[in-house]
C-alpha cells in the first residue's frame, strides 16, 4: 500500500473483515465504560438516551455481538462467514510493533472512541463530573483497567514520558488543563493512529511542507549489492532496534528512490524526510515532529529516509543528541543520506553503519536503457557510450524518454527514435547550475577544425580513448590492482593562443558534450576555506554533468605550494592537496590549462593522466592555417602569398584568426571587393605591435 496525497481516503466500511478485530475490541472498551458509568450513577444522576441500557450492557458482556453498540447489525458480515488475515489486523500490528501491554492497549482504545463518535465526549463529562472534561484522564483509563490499588499504582508507569504511549506520541495530551492533578491528566489517542487502524493515507498538516511518502519508484531498478547491505540490518522482520545507516553519495546519485525501492520489494513503504525544510522551527519543536515521524514509520513498519541532516548540523544546533535517542528506539528502519565531504553525523546512542552508493556501471546503465526504450530499441554500442557519457537514473530515464521522443517528434514524427534524439535529452538533463563559478560553453567546432601537428593531434585521440574504454579497462581488474587515481586529467601547457582552449572544445565536441569553463575570479576567496568549498561546490555538479570540466590559466589558483608561513599559506597549499584529490577520483574528463608548467606545483605531474604540450605552428602548419581560416563568403585576391605570410612571421593559430578577421574588416571599409595583401600585412603588423614584435 502506497500513501500517495492524490489517493482518496479509505471510509469506514465496516463490512470489511479487516476491521472486525478493532470492532471487537472497542465493543469490549464500550461495555467496560458504560458498565462504569451506571455504577455512578447515584453520584451524578443523570441518564443518556444514545446509551445502551444497563441490562443490555450485562447481556452483551455475556454475549458480545462483535461490534460497539453505534454500529449497526447489517453493517457487519457474520464472523463465521470471515476469512481473517494476520496481516490485515492492523490493531494487533500496533500493539506488537510498540510492544504494548495490556492496560497501555486499552488506554489507547479508551482515546479512540471520541474519534468514532463525538458523544463520548459528554459520556466522559458526565463520568468525570464536570461539562469542561470531555477527555478520558490519566485516573479513569486506571480506574476502568485496573482491578486493585496495587495494579492501579504499577499501571501508572505507563503514562510516564518514556512509556511507548507518551514517547511515541501514540496519545495526546490536552495541554490545556496545566492546574490539575497528573492523574486527572486528560488525553486523546492521536488522530494518525485513527487513521492508520481504517487504513487512510494520512500526515499531519504541519508536516507536509517537508515530509511525503515515496511513491514505488516508476522502474524498480536498484543496485544488488545495496540490498544484499541492507539485508541483514534494516530488512529483517524482527522488532529489535536497528542501526542507522549512514548512505554516502552525492546528489543526484539516486540514493533515496534506491532505497525506497529496495524497502518496496520487501513490501515496506518509504517516508522521505527533508530535515532542512524544517527550518522554520526550533530544535525542540523540530524533535517533537520527528517524534510523529517516526511513530508513523513505525507503525506502518517502513522505512524513512532523511536528507539533508549534514546541513542541519552544519547550523551548530544540539539536534543530534536528541535525534540519537529518538532513533534508538526498537523497530525503526532509518537511512540518512550524507554528502562526502560534510560534517560527520555521529550518533552517540544508536549504532550507525556507513555505507556508500554503488554507483550504476555502464553496462548496468546500458541494459537499464535497453529495458526501457520503445522497440525496436538503439544498437548496442550507442547505448554502451550514452551510458559512459551521461548521467541517468531510474528516477529519470523515464522523463527523459519522454523528451526524447519529443525531439523525435520534431525532426521527423514518422522515424524511429534514433541516438541523437535520446542524446538532446540526455544533455538538457544533465546540465548542472554553476552559477557565477563557472561557464558552460556548446562546442560548436570539431577534429576536423583543428589545425595542430599530428603528434599533437595523436595525443588529444589518446585522450578521447582513455574516456571512451575507461570503465571498460577498470572493470577487468585496474580498478582493484590501483585502488584510487582512476580518474582522468589532463595538462595542456604552452604559450598563449597556440590553442589549448580550443582543443579542449573539440574534445568537448568530438564527445558530444558540453565544455565547462571555471571562472578563477569567482572561485578564489581570500577568506580561509572559502577557495576550498568552492572548489567543492563545482566538482559535486561536474559530476553529475556531462562536460568536460576546464580549468583555464590554472596556475593561478594551483600554484606551487610554499613554505608555511602564516594561515594563509597553510590554507593555500591545503587547497592544492584538495584539487590533487578530487582530480584522482573524477569520473569524467578534467583538464587544467597553463602557459607555464614550471609554475604548477609538482606533486601534479605525476597525477595527470595526460600531459600534453602546445607550441607555435611550423611553417608547414602555418600555411594550411592561412588557407583554411577564410569563410566562403570572404574573397581574398589573387595576390595573397600563403607561403611568404608563413615565412615572414613566427606566430600562432589565434594570431592568424585575429589577422584575417582584421584584415576583413579594412577590405570592407575601403569597399575592396576582396581582401588583397595589403590588408593582411596591415594587420598582420597590428597583431605583432600588442606584443612589441615587427615583421621579420
Amino acid at each position: 500500500m502506497t500513501y500517495s496525497p492524490t489517493r482518496k481516503p479509505t471510509t469506514l466500511l465496516l463490512g470489511d473483515s479487516p476491521l472486525s478485530p478493532l470492532l471487537r475490541e472497542l465493543e469490549r472498551i464500550d461495555l467496560t465504560l458504560l458498565r462504569y458509568y451506571y455504577r455512578l450513577k447515584p453520584l451524578h444522576d443523570r441518564f443518556l438516551p444514545w446509551l445502551l441500557s444497563e441490562d443490555e450492557v450485562e447481556a452483551r458482556l455475556l454475549h458480545p455481538a462483535g461490534r460497539p453498540h453505534w454500529v449497526a447489525a447489517n453493517q457487519v458480515p457474520s464472523l463465521a462467514a470471515e476469512v481473517q488475515s494476520t496481516t490485515s489486523d492492523k490493531l494487533t500490528a500496533l500493539i506488537d510493533r510498540f510492544e504494548l501491554t495490556d492496560f497501555e492497549r486499552d488506554s489507547l482504545l479508551l482515546g479512540l472512541l471520541p474519534h468514532f463518535d463525538s458523544r463520548y465526549h459528554e459520556l466522559f463529562s458526565v463520568i468525570q463530573g464536570g461539562s469542561l472534561d470531555p477527555l478520558p484522564s490519566f485516573s479513569l483509563s486506571l480506574a476502568l483497567f485496573c482491578h486493585s490499588d496495587g495494579e492501579r499504582r504499577a499501571q501508572q508507569a505507563s503514562f510516564l514520558h518514556q512509556a511507548p504511549l507518551i514517547a511515541c506520541q501514540l496519545l495526546a495530551i490536552d495541554e490545556n488543563k496545566k492546574n490539575l492533578s497528573w492523574s486527572q491528566t486528560r488525553f486523546i489517542t492521536d488522530s494518525s493512529i485513527y487513521h492508520f487502524l481504517l487504513g487512510h493515507d494520512y500526515l499531519a498538516p504541519t508536516l507536509a511542507s517537508w515530509v511525503e511518502w515515496l511513491p514505488p519508484p516508476a522502474i524498480p531498478f536498484f543496485p544488488t549489492c545495496l540490498k544484499e547491505a541492507l539485508a541483514e540490518v534494516l530488512l529483517t522482520e524482527d522488532n529489535e532496534p536497528h542501526p542507522v545507516v549512514l548512505l554516502r553519495g552525492t546528489p543526484g546519485s539516486n540514493r533515496a528512490n534506491a532505497v525506497a525501492a529496495i524497502f518496496a520489494s520487501e513490501n515496506r513503504d518509504t517516508l522521505m524526510v527533508d530535515i532542512d525544510n524544517g527550518d522554520e522551527h526550533d530544535d525542540r519543536s523540530l524533535l517533537s515532529h520527528m517524534k510523529s515521524l517516526l511513530r508513523e514509520t513505525r507503525m506502518r513498519a517502513a522505512g524513512i529516509v532523511i536528507r539533508n541532516l549534514q546541513s542541519r548540523l552544519e547550523k551548530k544546533t544540539p539536534l543530534l543528541e536528541g535525534l540519537s535517542s529518538l532513533f534508538s528506539q526498537p523497530g525503526l528502519r532509518i537511512v540518512c543520506l550524507i554528502e562526502p565531504y560534510g560534517p560527520p553525523a555521529w550518533l552517540k546512542k544508536t549504532p550507525t553503519l556507513q555505507l556508500d552508493m554503488p554507483a550504476l556501471t555502464p553496462e548496468e546503465k546500458a541494459q537499464l536503457l535497453t529495458d526501457c526504450l520503445p522497440a525496436p530499441g538503439l544498437p548496442e554500442t550507442d547505448l554502451i557510450s550514452l551510458s559512459q557519457r551521461y548521467t541517468f537514473n531510474p528516477q529519470s530515464l523515464p522523463l527523459i524518454l519522454r523528451e526524447a521522443a519529443l525531439y523525435r517528434r520534431q525532426r521527423d514524427p514518422m522515424d524511429i527514435l534514433q541516438p541523437g534524439d535520446l542524446r538532446k535529452a540526455l544533455n538538457l538533463r544533465a546540465q548542472q547550475n554553476f552559477g557565477r563559478l563557472a561557464q558552460r560553453i556548446t562546442p560548436v567546432r570539431t577534429l576536423n577544425d583543428l589545425l595542430v601537428s599530428d603528434d599533437l593531434m595523436k595525443q588529444l585521440k589518446e585522450i578521447l580513448a582513455a574516456i571512451r574504454y575507461r570503465e571498460r579497462v577498470l572493470a577487468d581488474g585496474f580498478k582493484d590492482k590501483v585502488g584510487y587515481g582512476v580518474g582522468i586529467s589532463a595538462l595542456f601547457y604552452g604559450d598563449s593562443g597556440t590553442g589549448k582552449t580550443m582543443a579542449a572544445e573539440v574534445l568537448a565536441s568530438t564527445l558530444g558534450v558540453d565544455l565547462i569553463k571555471v571562472d578563477l575570479s569567482t572561485v578564489i576567496n581570500k577568506y580561509i576555506g572559502e577557495t576550498e568549498k568552492n572548489l567543492s561546490h563545482i566538482f559535486d555538479l561536474a559530476e553529475q554533468d556531462a562536460g568536460i570540466l576546464f580549468f583555464d590559466e590554472a596556475d593561478a589558483l594551483f600554484g606551487k605550494r610554499s613554505e608555511t608561513k602564516d594561515a594563509h599559506d597553510r590554507h593555500a597549499n591545503i587547497e592544492v592537496a584538495y584539487l590533487l584529490q578530487r582530480l584522482e577520483n573524477y569520473p569524467g574528463l578534467v583538464i587544467l590549462s597553463t602557459n607555464n608548467r614550471s609554475h604548477l606545483d609538482s606533486a601534479f605531474n605525476r597525477r595527470f593522466t595526460f600531459i600534453t604540450r602546445f607550441t607555435y605552428p611550423d611553417e608547414t602548419l602555418r600555411i594550411k592555417m592561412w588557407q583554411e581560416i577564410w569563410p566562403k563568403n570572404i574573397k581574398l585576391s589573387s595576390e595573397v602569398d600563403f607561403n611568404q605570410l608563413a615565412q615572414s612571421a613566427h606566430i600562432t593559430g589565434a594570431n592568424i584568426r585575429n589577422i584575417a578577421l582584421m584584415a576583413s574588416f579594412f577590405a570592407a571599409e575601403q569597399g575592396s571587393e576582396a581582401v588583397g595583401q595589403h590588408h593582411i600585412d596591415t594587420a598582420l603588423a597590428r597583431e605583432l605591435a600588442k606584443n612589441g614584435r615587427l615583421v621579420l
